[in-house]
């Protein structure tokens, strides 16, 4: 066999696998781009029907509420339509309410109970949860529209119906903002498998049922891919999600053309390389037979590749002096590489430990300089703040109640949280022992709402979202609330013109904490709509005195001590911002099965054996949505006024109430104090509890004060004893 021959017969060997591996790397590619597509098509379904479901909930939200209406309860139509009328006072949604046969009220005109309007025939009439309807022809409007009806509340059977209506265009404002792959068209449809918004051509098909295989599915339940064919007669594989809570479906179809394009431009290229491949194969197999030293110039080949540090490859020319001598050039070369590689790694990993033992000693070195410096301040200011604290103490005992008596708790509580500072500047030097006990988050918000409010001040609106029936916490409270208050200060300086922070308390999913251990967390949450930070600040956020205040603005250890709380609790710190979406601060704590210690509290009572119906007159926004909520997730109905005109107006309706808690300082005609007496005269049987830091004014009838700060349970103790006291002196009275 002459070299021409072998050269040739050589080319086709390695051409052959070449094109088999290229065939094989086609259509792997294929079937990853096709998986890829569907992931994409499956995940952007999933995404829009959360989205559709986030929409219609909004209308859900607004419904119940309207349901729970007093004007609904009491069939008084014309102020329930004056309440809806404020509730949708916005314009993208209208409410109305209805029987089984009419439409007695619309915000969409005038009320007049004389003319109501015929309800749509089709349209339910709900007694369980929330429904979504579609009509192509509402009753007032005469336009396509979607209504969200709910049943009327603690009403069995339910009279009525509060529907809340919208324009399908707020569905297809969601649908247009999801970017589509290519080619393909999304559709939302209801539980008739009627088009409410669409990708495409949505002024053509919205109205319209899906037809074909697309409807046998939806009907039968069946989700995910198939293939199907388009309203618009497009051959498609179609993914359809499973209804959400409005029994709302998510459908895109991925034209069978894109993928059919992406085989054909697969293969177009696998041969394509191969025919380029076979001709350089033979270009090569001509130009090396046209001498006979072919084995000769391989091994001069092999040898400037073992000078490069290059392994050269073992030849097979058929001489086998060349192929004894290509063999000790190959070994030589894979010795060459291996001790070139072990001496690379070895220098690699000596830089390596050298950088890191560098890094520590200067970390050590930096800890060691806070914690000397800290030190020193901590003792210099802990003498001062026993000097004033001395003072404050003597001053409490001369006194008196009244504005004094509130400055001078103010300036004693300051001290406190002063000398707690100074132990959180402490820990950057050292890590001082917590006193972990069990308490409730709810109480720690409301004892700290006089410092966080005034703190934040006018422009700032604050307040608070917490889960009714959480556990209590195992953490030291103390530092608990020094945590809180460092992330209500960072939240309102980062908004100098105002804006608004939300305090968010709620069970921990397993996936926030699976990397701390064992047992429950409670997430607490400080949000806030400000700036936002970048990538770099939000990097450095927790590093110890960094800040991006201005000098003399702030010191830079807030978050340094709310991570280290954090972390010594048994929990963890993160945070979550971008520039222009407002940051989020998160502290994973830990929970406890033991009871909350009342020792510091007002002896218990029993608990009450009936739901209260309680009027709570509170201008504090903290303070109202942190109140409210824990007593409605005990049972009892709250009725909140931010002002006593407002409960005046309240109790003048002949509104059944078991008790009155009030504030005593907040804005309008008259104090709490003026509410207990004009009570004592109109509703002289009601009870009443007055929540105050201080008062001079003097009520004209008995009242139960309870001294800010307070918990939730002190404030239930202070409800019970008042009912308990107005009953005892009803029963005197009646005897």
């Amino acid at each position: 066999m002459n070299i021409r021959t072998r050269l040739l017969v050589l080319v086709l060997a390695l051409w052959l696998p070449a094109v088999l591996g290229l065939s094989l790397l086609a259509r792997f590619t294929y079937l990853k781009e096709i998986t890829a597509a569907q992931e994409q098509v499956q995940h952007l379904s999933d995404t829009l029907v959360l989205a559709v479901e986030r929409e219609v909930d909004k209308r859900a939200v607004m419904a119940r509420t309207l349901a729970a209406s007093f004007a609904v309860r009491d069939g008084d139509l014309q102020r329930f339509h004056q309440e809806a009328a404020q509730a949708t006072r916005d314009g993208e949604s209208w409410a109305f309410l209805v029987d089984r046969t009419l439409q007695l009220a619309n915000t969409l005109r005038p009320y007049d109970p004389a003319a109501p309007v015929p309800r749509v025939p089709a349209a339910p009439f709900i007694t369980g949860d929330p429904e979504l309807f579609f009509t192509p022809r509402g009753p007032v409007l005469q336009k396509p529209v979607l209504a969200l009806f709910a049943p009327e509340s603690n009403v069995h059977p339910a009279r009525y119906n509060i529907g809340v209506s919208f324009f399908p265009s707020t569905i297809q404002a969601v649908v247009d903002a999801v970017q589509l792959p290519e080619g393909s068209v999304a559709a939302v449809i209801d539980r008739d498998q009627i088009v409410i918004a669409r990708s495409r051509n949505a002024e053509k098909w919205v109205g319209l049922q899906a037809t074909g295989d697309l409807k046998r599915r939806a009907q039968a339940g069946q989700t995910g891919f198939a293939q199907s064919v388009t309203l618009d007669g497009v051959p498609s594989l179609t993914y359809l999600t499973k209804p959400n809570r409005f029994h709302t479906s998510v459908v895109i179809a991925l034209p069978q053309a894109a993928l059919t394009a992406a085989a054909r431009r697969l293969t177009l290229q696998a041969f394509a390389v191969s025919g380029v491949l076979l001709a350089i194969g033979l270009g090569l197999a001509w130009y090396a037979s046209r001498g006979i030293s072919g084995p000769l110039l391989a091994l001069r080949r092999s040898a400037l590749q073992l000078g490069e540090e290059d392994v050269p490859p073992r030849l097979r020319t058929g001489l086998s002096e060349a192929d004894e001598v290509s063999v000790a050039l190959h070994e030589a070369g894979g010795r060459i590489r291996e001790a070139t590689r072990t001496l690379e790694q070895r220098v690699a990993e000596a830089v390596q430990q050298a950088q890191e033992a560098q890094s520590r000693l200067l970390t050590a070195q930096k800890h060691e300089a806070l914690g000397r410096l800290t030190g020193g301040i901590a003792h210099d200011f802990n003498n001062l703040l026993q000097t004033i604290s001395t003072a404050h103490h003597v001053l409490d005992r001369v006194v008196a109640e009244g504005p004094q008596r509130r400055v001078l708790d103010a300036a004693m509580r300051a001290t406190s949280k002063a000398a707690d500072l100074i132990r959180q500047m402490q820990a950057f030097g050292r890590s001082p022992p917590l006193h972990a006990r069990p308490v409730r988050l709810d109480d720690v918000v409301l004892k700290s709402q006089e410092l966080t409010s005034k703190a934040v001040g006018e422009r700032i609106e604050l307040s608070a979202s917490i889960a009714p029936d959480l556990p209590a916490l195992f953490v030291d409270p103390t530092q608990l609330e020094l945590a809180l208050l460092n992330l209500v200060f960072n939240a309102r300086d980062a908004m100098p013109d105002g804006g608004k922070v939300l305090i968010e308390g709620r069970l921990a999913r397993s996936d926030e904490t699976a990397s701390l251990g064992e047992g429950s967390f409670v997430c607490l949450e400080v949000t806030d709509n400000g700036p936002g930070m970048d990538a770099d600040t939000l990097g450095k956020a927790f590093e110890p005195y960094f800040t991006t205040k201005p000098i003399g603005s702030g010191s830079g250890i807030g978050l340094s001590q709310v991570l280290a709380f954090a972390r010594q609790s048994g929990g963890q710190a993160r945070l979550r911002s971008s520039l222009g979406s407002g940051t989020c601060a998160s502290l994973y704590l830990p929970t406890s099965d033991l009871a909350v210690d009342t020792a510091d509290q007002a002896p218990a009572s029993q608990p009450l054996s009936r739901t209260l119906r309680i009027l709570m007159v509170e201008d504090d926004l903290l303070v109202a949505t942190v109140v409210k909520p824990a007593l409605e997730a005990l049972g009892h109905h709250v009725t909140l006024c931010k002002t006593a005109d407002d409960a005046v107006l309240a109790l003048s309706a002949d509104q059944p109430f078991d008790v009155l808690f009030t504030d005593v300082v907040m804005p309008g005609t008259m104090t709490g104090i003026d509410l207990v007496d004009w009570c004592g005269v109109h509703r002289p049987t009601l009870p009443s509890v007055v929540a105050s830091g201080y008062t001079t004014q003097r009520a004209s009838r008995p009242l139960q004060v309870l001294r800010k700060p307070y918990g939730v349970s002190e404030l239930l103790n202070a409800l019970e004893q008042a009912i308990k006291h107005a009953s005892d002196r009803t029963g005197k009275q009646a005897a």
